[in-house]
């Protein structure tokens, strides 16, 4: 059935404009989830802002997720003031410090800052760390700038007053099930889109904060710490021994003080869709007398809402080889990507509703085009999936069996930088590995039919 025709007059609505049929999906045209990523700028990063920044924007979109556009693309975090009534909403600068059983007591968070409160420093309380006061700041920011909104305000295409689900049913890929059912299922399938809760939850913002730091003020300053405690407990040894000792850690210094640590932490924060909220989306937006108050509506509901998910926090260290022929810059700009990487894998490994969904690309063995650079480990256990539709026609994942990464093939490296960083055989010469990763079972499993999804 041509959805262009018969959608419009099934709703009464007029909001609905340009809908055009949706052509079944290619094999890799799949259903997944929907991401939009912004970077936190903020004082800290110093020198090294503009080569993050320039890093952070040439950054490939992951393939294994929808790119969901918004209006905000950066975070400048020195920008959010907070008030103390915001800080005492969130639990802070509550407990006053007197005694010293109270100063003690605030010393086992040493990170969190004292305010005095008394000029001889005898009455204070404490205030949030580095950490929290950053993510006070991002929780302010994002309903300043009402990000769930703008989420919204792609997934349904609005300006002004009209709306329309162009993006919903391409995404939704609901023609996959077309000529399988009815006149009457189809017709429940366009009358209850709103209730197809998973396709629009299934959107993430992921915050990412980058940092960079030179590895030799942190490499001098172990060492020498590590000298004076070595002179003080070898005060009484002879000085040739104390020499000695004192050597060992110069040529630790001199092999950990090159390079930078380049340090990744992401914040995941997921769209709410339920029952509920649909209900209020159809009652304020698909009713006729309100239609031309739908954009004042839009712009001051409080239906529209994310909830954060949790963060994940990942490093690396960026050396220099012998004879390297890449720039400083670039080495950087790499690390700065792959640990960009790792941070969104160690959030699908840790938040099941983020773990994104990948096509099988062969059976006979079971190969699928995902790798390192989604964190894939030898032995982790995948579940199969297969498409089942709904009474409505809503595709869904419904798992079917379980399979594991072979263990005896190579996994494929499909990192950033992977053919900048080939791995050598035995005579020196590069070994190029298959484009996809093999896995052990899954003797039923289709091309085009079946999904991997990580399971543990």
């Amino acid at each position: 059935m041509n959805l262009r025709v018969y959608l419009p007059t099934l709703l009464g609505l007029t909001m609905f404009s340009g809908l055009q049929a949706q052509d079944a999906p290619s094999p890799l045209d799949y259903r997944r989830s929907s991401m939009t990523m912004v970077l936190i700028e903020d004082d800290d990063l110093g020198k090294s802002k503009d080569l993050v920044i320039k890093s952070y924007n040439s950054y490939p979109f992951p393939d294994k997720y929808n790119i969901h556009e918004i209006a905000d693309k950066k975070f400048d975090a020195s920008a959010i003031k907070l008030t103390d009534a915001e800080f005492l909403a969130a639990g802070f600068f509550k407990d006053t410090f007197k005694t010293p059983m109270d100063f003690l007591k605030a010393a086992k968070f040493p990170l969190r800052p004292l305010r005095y409160l008394k000029a001889d420093s005898s009455v204070a309380v404490q205030g949030p760390d580095k950490a929290e006061l950053l993510q006070l700041k991002l929780q302010k920011y994002i309903s300043q700038k009402n990000i769930a909104r703008q989420m919204f305000d792609t997934w349904f295409n609005r300006k002004g007053n009209d709306l329309n689900i162009k993006l919903l049913l391409e995404r939704g890929k609901y023609s996959a099930s077309a000529e399988k059912m009815d006149d009457a299922k189809q017709a429940g399938l366009e009358a209850n889109l709103y209730e197809d809760y998973d396709l629009i939850s299934n959107t993430y913002t992921v915050f990412q904060k980058l940092n960079f730091f030179p590895n030799e003020p942190v490499a001098r300053l172990a060492r020498d710490l590590a000298k004076a405690e070595a002179r003080k407990k070898m005060a009484a040894m002879p000085p040739a021994m104390l020499q000695k000792s004192l050597d060992q850690l110069d040529t630790v210094y001199e092999r950990t003080k090159e390079g930078y640590t380049v340090i990744c932490t992401s914040f995941l924060y997921q769209l709410e869709w339920d029952a509920d909220i649909a209900g209020k989306f159809k009652g304020y937006f698909l009713n006729e007398t309100l239609k031309d108050q739908r954009g004042q509506i839009w712009d001051t509901t409080s239906i529209f809402k994310i909830k954060f998910v949790g963060k994940s926090t990942t490093s690396s260290i960026v050396t220099f080889k012998i004879g390297e022929k890449r720039t400083e810059e670039q080495i950087i700009d790499l690390q700065i990507k792959r640990v960009m990487d790792n941070s969104l894998a160690r959030l699908q490994k840790n938040h099941v509703q983020f773990r994104p969904v990948a096509p099988v690309s062969s059976a006979g063995p079971v190969t699928a085009r995902i790798g390192m650079k989604e964190g894939i480990e030898a032995k982790q256990t995948f579940e199969i999936l297969a498409i089942e539709f709904n009474e409505f026609g809503f595709p869904r994942y419904k798992s079917v069996g379980n399979l594991k990464v072979d263990s005896k093939q190579p996994i494929w490296d499909n990192r950033i930088g992977a053919d900048q960083e080939p791995v050598l055989d035995e005579a020196g010469n590069p070994v190029t590995g298959p484009a996809f990763t093999t896995f052990a079972g899954g003797k039923k499993v289709q091309p085009s039919i079946n999904f991997l999804r990580l399971l543990k």
